[in-house]
């Protein structure tokens, strides 16, 4: 499961980091940009299902929610855009998602959706602080 939770954290970098530097956003979508929305949408199903005790129903929601907005985000991850300005963007589709998701999940699995997020954006903080405190050595 350690390495799905760090290739979750790599694909969603984009999408969770609603602050830090240019560079460390900049570093999640190249690694987003490598990817298709079909991978990033089953990473990120597969994650949240082991997540979230999700039903049957929910589950196949789910994966739909998941690649809808994951082919949303391909434009907006393939532009020539700034990477600040496909910040914004990215995370006005990543606001749209999680009101979709509040509907589908119970409070309770929203709750624990939401600390998924935040510990894939924590995660992925300390991976790039690693990286920069080994690359100034």
């Amino acid at each position: 499961m350690g390495s799905y939770r760090f290739a979750f954290a790599s694909l969603v970098a984009a999408l969770l980091l609603a602050a830090g530097s240019a560079s460390a956003q900049g570093e999640g979508l190249e690694k987003l940009a490598g990817t298709t929305p079909q991978q990033r949408a089953g990473i990120q199903t597969m994650f949240l299902k082991s997540k979230l005790g999700l039903s049957a129903e929910q589950a196949q929601k789910l994966e739909a929610i998941n690649l809808k907005y994951a082919q949303q985000m391909q434009p907006i991850i393939e532009s020539s855009e700034r990477p600040l300005m496909k910040m914004g963007e990215l995370r006005r589709v990543q606001e749209a998602k999680d009101a979709e998701m509040q509907q589908l999940l119970s409070p309770e699995q929203y709750s624990k959706y939401l600390a998924a997020k935040e510990e894939m954006r924590e995660h992925l903080e300390q991976k790039v602080m690693e990286k920069r405190q080994g690359g100034g050595s």
